[in-house]
């Protein structure tokens, strides 16, 4: 037979056939004299797959070739009695914490801590006076617009990789402009 060839149900059920009753040698039909002289030229051997710790070069080379490619895929039917068997069962507490541990990047108190971090590396020269209901918006590394918090938080901005700011940017100079134009107003007005 090829590799590859579809073999008919007749080639099949005679080779079914031939076989029937035949008796495949093995560890269990050899003789104890014959187990006893296998052991026995075995002993000392080292297997060249078993027995050997690996070197940490050897352990990251290997790493390093497996690193970036896919496991097997399995079939939606594998996936299904995976999942079957999985229903119902709890881990161990042990086992949580273990899992809990590994995955846990700090918290908010960390993220906030990052956050703040990062803004302390800002100056603060505002440009316009604090009010009720406004935040302080950086338009650079040190110029400050204070500004409604709604209109402050109309558009999603980053300062670190410039993401959304030139948007904000433009509607804090705006209403920094208005604000003045309003108080220029005011006090010609007054006079």
């Amino acid at each position: 037979m090829r590799l590859g060839h579809v073999v008919s149900s007749e080639t099949r059920a005679k080779i079914s056939a031939t076989l029937t009753g035949h008796v495949r040698w093995g560890p269990e039909h050899q003789t104890p004299e014959t187990r006893a002289k296998i052991a026995a030229a075995n002993t000392g051997k080292i297997s060249p797959k078993r027995g050997i710790p690996l070197s940490e070069e050897t352990k990251a080379k290997m790493s390093a070739t497996r690193k970036g490619k896919p496991g097997r895929p399995q079939s939606p039917e594998s996936r299904a009695k995976l999942s079957a068997a999985s229903t119902g069962k709890t881990q161990s507490p042990e086992t949580r914490a273990k899992i809990s541990a590994t995955l846990w990047k700090g918290g908010r108190e960390t993220t906030s801590r990052r956050e703040t971090a990062k803004r302390r590396s800002f100056g603060f020269v505002p440009l316009n006076a604090v009010f009720p209901g406004c935040e302080g918006h950086h338009v650079n590394n040190e110029q400050v617009i204070n500004m409604p918090k709604v209109l402050h938080r109309s558009i999603y901005h980053r300062q670190s990789d410039g993401r959304g700011m030139a948007k904000i940017n433009a509607i804090a100079y705006n209403y920094l402009f208005k604000q003045e134009v309003e108080a220029a107003i005011a006090t010609k007005e007054s006079s």
